[in-house]
């Protein structure tokens, strides 16, 4: 199955949205279709260009095919988690990996993480108080000093 590729640029928001959402249904007609969107060059993405990659991706599946985002921008990335129905839509962090879906290449929590190392000790959990910093401290002195600071002079 072949798949189309629709690279999109620039705003991706509720006054863009009902120019490229016709563009998107034309491609969803066939039977199985799958769509790759290059989301690159994409700028701005608000709540409603969101929305709108969720319906797209509905639609094809509905259809029995897939959409699949090829290297999404941080506009982009800033909402595959956060938007209801994003986690459902495959993101790849190339054209040519949407386009062969090579598991390699996708993009996920796994893949956002740094690689941690096995072989380094873990390091202790930095110790932390209830208020940020310790409650009594002790001068370079050696004497301790109450909560309230050094002892003012008495007149």
């Amino acid at each position: 199955m072949s798949a189309v590729v629709l690279a999109l640029h620039g705003l991706l928001v509720d006054g863009t949205v009902a120019t490229i959402e016709p563009v998107l249904a034309g491609l969803l007609v066939a039977d199985e279709p799958s769509l790759v969107l290059d989301v690159s060059q994409v700028t701005v993405c608000d709540t409603t260009g969101a929305a709108l990659l969720v319906s797209v991706a509905g639609r094809a599946r509905d259809r029995g095919g897939e959409l699949r985002l090829a290297a999404p921008s941080p506009a982009i990335r800033s909402w595959l988690t956060v938007a209801p129905g994003m986690s459902g839509i495959a993101a790849f962090s190339t054209v040519e990996g949407a386009l062969e879906a090579d598991p390699r290449d996708l993009l996920g929590e796994h893949r956002d993480r740094p690689a941690e190392c096995v072989d380094e000790p873990a390091q202790p959990p930095a110790r932390t108080f209830p208020h940020g910093r310790p409650r009594w401290r002790v001068n370079p002195s050696g004497r301790a000093r109450s909560r309230r600071g050094p002892a003012s002079p008495r007149r």
